[in-house]
């Protein structure tokens, strides 16, 4: 079972929170999305949610936003969800955010990644992880993938997080 869902969409409005709010100290941003499946969606992304590659979103925008599907969510439209992660996806690139496990096959077993010896791995911090990066949560962003089940893809990009990060 997949601990994060993603949404997917077209950034139509940023609005900079200022000022205090409860749930954010006002350092959030707050995305107002097309999404592709949704339709009309608000996603916040907190000051400590995890952006690939540090990307300034910018109206226009394709991104995959990821939030917890144990987090509450209030009951209001359009629909808004908190992000643990971002990630720039221009049309023709998938994210996917899950726990992988040795075989690097994610948790519901739809999606196997077939890294090469010049996929980028990192950790969140940018630094190089040189193990084995199966059995971790993984971030990673990729093309194309099989038709096979599971699916394989060739990650463009993988980001490990350790326990504790």
């Amino acid at each position: 079972m997949a601990f994060y869902t993603p949404t997917v969409g077209i950034i139509t409005n940023i609005d900079y929170q200022s000022g205090s709010s409860f749930s954010s100290g006002g350092c959030s941003v707050l995305f107002s999305v097309q999404s592709e499946d949704q339709g009309q969606i608000q996603v916040s992304l907190p000051a400590n949610a995890y952006v690939l590659n540090l990307h300034q979103f910018r109206i226009g925008d394709r991104a995959t936003f990821f939030y917890s599907t144990n987090a509450p969510m209030p009951l209001i439209y359009p629909p808004r969800y908190q992000a643990v992660a971002a990630a720039y996806t221009p049309h023709g690139t998938t994210a996917a955010l899950d726990v992988f496990n040795e075989m690097l096959t994610n948790s519901d077993g739809t999606l196997t990644l077939t890294p090469t010896w010049n996929t980028p791995v990192t950790l969140p911090n940018g630094q190089s992880y040189a193990n084995d990066p199966g059995g971790h949560l993984l971030l990673a962003t990729y093309s194309a993938t099989t038709r096979s089940i599971p699916a394989q893809a060739i990650p463009e990009q993988v980001v490990v997080f350790c326990p504790g990060t």
